[in-house]
């Protein structure tokens, strides 16, 4: 029996072909299924000799360019090593026709007349009992036809989606759901047994997670590139398939004894010695090959940049008649609507309600939320003594009941962790130096137009939408999409502070006092139609975080209280078989199901790991270890049973399926996988270095994303190249895509370079990843960074432009590139995310390079430019189109993010100190620990604006 299957997103003819034979019959009543790869498995490589002929061919291709028959020999080899290609090697060094590379190479071989099926995997079908077993191929090519196979699922190359690289459907080995729309297409019953014979790893180890317990991979000798082909077993293989079929269990006996020891011989191989020379020495190879500057905080300069203005057709329209946003300019008439901000004045009052109000509240289920009924019966000094508080009983069974939490060190003092933030010679100052005033009331004067620019936008909430989530700032009309309780009024409460805004803080506070978390409402939710489900991660890093900073920065026990209230309505989304939370849910729902939510179901990674600070902090403000727990346990699920099945060193994919396990999804920095990341260095921060497992954790990923993630690609003439952070989908070349939610990654990089020390070239990375960010923006007309862009490969063959000259030579050209050269496409929209101006703020707190003030004042100066509108800062259409179409949007996090990190980047370094506060993923900045204790709610630093008496 298969374990229970996900739900496809789409119909299984997304996924896969189905080549249906004339003998053609669906699995629904078979016993067995035997799935067949065709390349090296029923097509043997000893009789065809392929390989040996398409040797043969690219060798005399490298003759052909002029090379002696050593240098081609050699060059072959080591393009075919490095690149997968050769093919690759020659268009990234050489200046080729890639057509007529194939047509000399690869399609110049007679397919048709070499291949041959192996014989002994044709008698093996022809023994098997076919009234209770199908037979069929799976294979990544197009199609193959044989009579005794009933059927073929391919890779469909006709399907457009294929050649999509922003294309989340997985449409070929080994994806999972390649696997499962096989299951689908063949109409396979849950009891069927599935045989698999395949000559890649990764292919069987996909097809074992998914239950296809009886699968083979044939090997053979060596081929001519030194790979491991496949064909002299087959014979062997097939048999045992053969065997499985008749006795399963004692195939999967021996099958289990012999894996067992060859793990044990490779682990023993691969990790007996020093481990961690091994890896140190491999990563200093690959820092090296980055070509870091370490002796410079900025590898570019603005001469590095491509000119400020195109003056191509596209662009013919895109000049500045007086204020260039990219040299820090203003036009006078934002400016003069940033230098008067208007009054702040107290919102209109509310419409009358609807006759019928009664009958359209929810029923409720419980009575009001005190401290005395509700609250926890522990306090801050408990949060000291973790192992105090007794376990839980766990009502969980099988493998997932026997977590308990890690106490041993959470117990002990932590050490004192290295400092963040730059030496400043006087961090009051807003230079940060001990003396330049010129540059101190510079820095002041921005710092108190960005203030006036969040007091518009402020204002213009209040006017039109107090109580709502957001203001929709062009039609001026209230919008709900996170549960209706006043998104903007709860993510903005530590701005208004930070800002020195006390008595918009103070009306604040009334509205917090009145939320009724059990009534939800709203147009739509953050996930799409509104059903009254909340969207657990949105709930918590807006409001809850929200409750939590601000009562770090006052010591209001309202907001304590109303932390607390959140977060025990959300407890009930861990109640997972797994520990891991739900997505949505509603908040009434408070009863523990003795199966577990969300069984079967699939989760997000930033959504799922991503509430570690706010639960950690509540547990050391109220003492009660519950809500630590509940976020604790879900990282050592992460750690201890889904790392080791990554794909890609112990990066996690997008998407977990966690009973039973399956990995799905991409592997990104970027959406839906970012603040997993940013959690693991920050939770080390807030949990005062005292896990180590968080410092392992985040060095280990980052490892990861150094071999796998972080890409060199070459746009600017002349200049370094760019770094970015790539994605990539198991077993595929990476696609090069600058994701703008994906730029926090360079103030990540920056904090854990200063946490851990040892690790330099976290902040040369840093650097680099916050420069094409920054590039990102400085090159668009508006000069505001879009939502997405996707590069040219340095391999990609259509990567440059195929000239034909008069006598019919062709060769290659210039660049492509749209709207500029080395960029394949563009999401051109601007959304006022924070994530840019968040790296260029800790770039300058971390290296004191005033450069980085420079960089985002350019950056503040465009957003004006182009967004300021009658009612608030709105959302653009296209960076690349001036007038700017603006969009009626101005998310919550636009007033809770992106304002508080402008205002940081020209305030003293002082306020809010990197070594003072960590931030969440929403910007909330909770207090770190002090002298080896959790911080106490209240106690800001001197330099903390403080509410007159």
């Amino acid at each position: 029996m298969l374990p229970p299957r996900a739900p496809l997103a789409q119909p299984w003819q997304a996924y896969v072909g189905l080549e249906r034979l004339s003998t053609f019959r669906d699995a629904a009543d078979a016993d067995a299924i035997v799935w067949l790869d065709i390349d090296n498995t029923l097509y043997s490589h000893m009789e065809t000799r392929i390989a040996d002929r398409m040797v043969e061919r690219i060798r005399a291709y490298f003759l052909a360019l002029g090379m002696s028959e050593r240098e081609a020999d050699e060059l072959h080899m080591h393009y075919y090593k490095e690149y997968g290609l050769a093919i690759r090697g020659l268009v990234r060094h050489h200046t080729i026709d890639p057509m007529d590379y194939d047509q000399k190479c690869d399609a110049s071989l007679p397919l048709e007349s070499l291949l041959r099926p192996d014989k002994a995997v044709m008698g093996m079908l022809q023994r098997l009992d076919r009234t209770r077993t199908r037979v069929y191929a799976l294979t990544n090519a197009y199609k193959f036809l044989d009579s005794l196979i009933d059927g073929v699922v391919y890779c469909d190359y006709t399907n457009p989606d294929l050649y999509d690289l922003a294309s989340h459907i997985s449409l070929c080995k080994p994806y999972a759901e390649f696997y499962l729309a096989a299951e689908v297409a063949v109409q396979a019953p849950d009891s069927v047994r599935h045989y698999f014979v395949d000559d890649s790893r990764k292919n069987i180890d996909a097809a074992l997670r998914l239950g296809w317990e009886h699968c083979a991979m044939p090997t053979a000798p060596a081929s001519p590139l030194g790979e491991t082909p496949v064909s002299w077993l087959q014979r062997a293989n097939a048999q045992m398939e053969r065997r499985a079929y008749s006795r399963p269990w004692l195939f999967m006996l021996l099958y289990s004894l012999t894996l067992l020891l060859i793990v044990r011989g490779v682990l023993f191989v691969v990790f007996y010695g020093s481990i961690d020379d091994t890896r140190i020495r491999m990563l200093d190879d690959y820092v090296n090959e980055l070509e870091f500057d370490p002796a410079s905080n900025a590898t570019f300069t603005h001469l590095s940049f491509p000119p400020v203005v195109n003056l191509s057709a596209m662009w013919s329209n895109a000049t500045y008649e007086s204020a260039n946003p990219h040299r820090g300019e203003i036009n006078e008439p934002a400016l003069a609507r940033l230098r008067q901000p208007p009054a702040l004045v107290p919102p209109p009052p509310p419409a009358p309600l609807p006759s019928d109000w009664e009958t359209v509240l929810l029923p409720y289920t419980h009575g009001p939320w005190t401290l005395a009924l509700n609250g926890s019966r522990t306090g801050p000094e408990d949060a000291m003594r973790p192992e105090a508080q007794p376990l839980e009983r766990d009502w969980r069974d099988g493998p997932w009941s026997a977590w308990t939490p890690p106490m041993a060190n959470l117990s002990k003092p932590g050490r004192p962790l290295p400092r963040v933030q730059y030496a400043f010679e006087n961090e009051l100052a807003y230079s940060g130096e001990r003396a330049n005033p010129a540059r101190d009331a510079l820095l002041q004067e921005r710092q108190q137009l960005v203030k006036n620019a969040f007091v518009h936008a402020w204002q213009s909430y209040k006017t039109y939408a107090w109580g709502a989530d957001e203001v929709r700032p062009m039609t001026k009309q209230p919008a709900n999409d996170f549960n209706g309780w006043g998104a903007t009024i709860v993510d903005a409460l530590d701005t208004l502070l930070v800002m020195g805004l006390h008595d918009e803080y103070a009306l604040a506070r009334e509205h917090v006092h009145d939320i009724d978390f059990l009534v939800v409402c709203g147009d739509r939710s953050a996930y799409g139609a509104a059903d009254g489900r909340v969207p657990v991660f949105e709930t918590a890093i807006r409001y809850l975080g929200g409750f939590l900073s601000a009562y770090d920065l006052t010591g209001d026990e309202l907001m304590r209280d109303r932390a607390e209230e959140l977060a025990q309505l959300l407890l009930p989304a861990f109640d997972t078989i797994t520990g891991v939370p739900i997505g949505r849910m509603r908040l009434q729902d408070q009863n523990k199901s003795p199966l577990g939510r969300g069984r079967g179901a699939s989760v997000v990674l930033s959504e799922a790991a991503s509430m570690l600070l706010e639960y950690t902090r509540l547990w050391q403000v109220t003492g009660n270890r519950t809500y630590w727990d509940r976020v604790q346990r879900v990282t050592d699920v992460l750690d201890e049973h889904i790392a080791n099945r990554s794909e890609l060193g112990t990066l996690l994919p997008t998407r977990i399926y966690l009973d039973p396990i399956v990995l799905a999804g991409k592997y990104t920095l970027g959406a839906q996988a970012d603040s997993y990341y940013e959690y693991l260095i920050k939770e080390y921060q807030l949990l005062d270095g005292r896990l180590a497992q968080y410092a392992r954790m985040y060095e280990d990923a980052m490892d990861s994303a150094m071999i796998y993630l972080f890409r060199d690609v070459q746009v600017v003439p002349h200049s370094p190249n760019l770094l970015l952070s790539a994605e990539v989908h198991a077993d595929q070349p990476y696609a090069p895509k600058l994701e703008h939610l994906g730029c926090f990654a360079g103030a990540m990089l920056a904090l854990g370079g200063r946490l851990r020390p040892e690790r330099p070239y976290d902040m040369n990375i840093a650097r680099r990843l916050t420069e094409t960010c920054y590039w990102a923006y400085n090159s668009t007309v508006t000069g505001l960074g879009p939502e997405m862009l996707q590069f040219y490969r340095p391999d990609d063959t259509d990567r440059f432009q195929i000239v034909t000259e008069a006598d019919g030579t062709r060769r290659r050209g210039k660049p492509h590139g749209y709207p500029m050269v080395g960029l394949r496409q563009a999401s051109s929209e601007y959304r006022n995310r924070p994530e840019t101006i968040e790296s260029v703020l800790y770039m300058w707190r971390t290296t004191g390079d005033p450069v980085w003030q420079e960089r985002g004042w350019q950056m503040f100066a465009s957003w004006m430019t182009h967004g300021l509108s009658d009612a608030g800062v709105a959302a653009l259409q296209n960076v690349n189109r001036i007038p700017a179409a603006q969009m009626d949007s101005m998310e919550s996090f636009t007033l809770a993010e992106t304002f508080k990190y402008y205002y940081l980047l020209f305030s003293p370094p002082s306020l809010v100190s990197l070594d003072d506060f960590v931030f969440t993923t929403e910007a909330h900045p909770l207090l770190l620990p002090k002298r080896g204790r959790w911080a106490t709610a209240g106690a800001t630093p001197p330099s903390f604006p403080r509410a007159p008496v």
